[in-house]
């Protein structure tokens, strides 16, 4: 029952994810927006627990807007859509409904069309690399001593990338200065 309840959360997420990712103005397809409504009929039974002020994707995709770049949103939302991928896989695998599995395979599609057109990029390469990061122990001794033998390189790269980040940053304002003075 709270399997259900949180797919159910997913495809009212989903929904509002697809509206934002094609910029507000455009819709969701029709045949898709039925395959939605149809899916969010057959799992969400009960809408209590979506509303419950814990999100999954949609405080991210404010901070998204507010706090990154464009290359970083990009990356972000090609991570999004590849966790709706596994998501949607999951359920499709957990159906005993076929019509179920084919609505579920039908927005799967549409999710791949639009990270591959929109969102393309290395972010399952890149969930690799922070997923291996994140499983670092932090209390392993060997680690530790690793970490701090390999400190002053990582400080060089990541004072170097910042100071690349500023350069940009700088070129970018001298050119909106010059366009206005002109």
């Amino acid at each position: 029952m709270i399997a259900q309840h949180t797919m159910a959360f997913f495809w009212g997420v989903c929904l509002l994810s697809l509206g934002w990712m094609t910029y507000g103005e455009a819709s969701v397809p029709e045949n898709l927006d039925k395959s939605i409504d149809e899916l969010k009929a057959y799992y969400i039974k009960d809408d209590r627990e979506l509303h419950n002020a814990h999100p999954v994707f949609l405080r991210v995709l404010k901070d998204l807007k507010v706090n990154l770049e464009e290359t970083e949103q990009n990356l972000l939302m090609s991570i999004i859509m590849d966790t709706y991928n596994r998501i949607f896989t999951r359920m499709e695998n957990d159906s005993l409904d076929e019509a179920t599995k084919e609505k579920l395979a039908h927005v799967q599609e549409h999710l791949k069309k639009l990270q591959e057109n929109y969102f393309p990029g290395k972010s399952a390469e890149l969930k690799t690399y922070a997923e291996s990061l994140w499983a670092i122990k932090e209390n392993d001794p060997v680690v530790q001593q690793k970490a701090l033998f390999e400190l002053k390189r990582v400080y060089r790269e990541a004072t170097q990338l910042r100071n690349l980040k500023n350069k940009e940053r700088r070129r970018r304002q001298a050119k909106i200065s010059k366009k206005q003075k002109s």
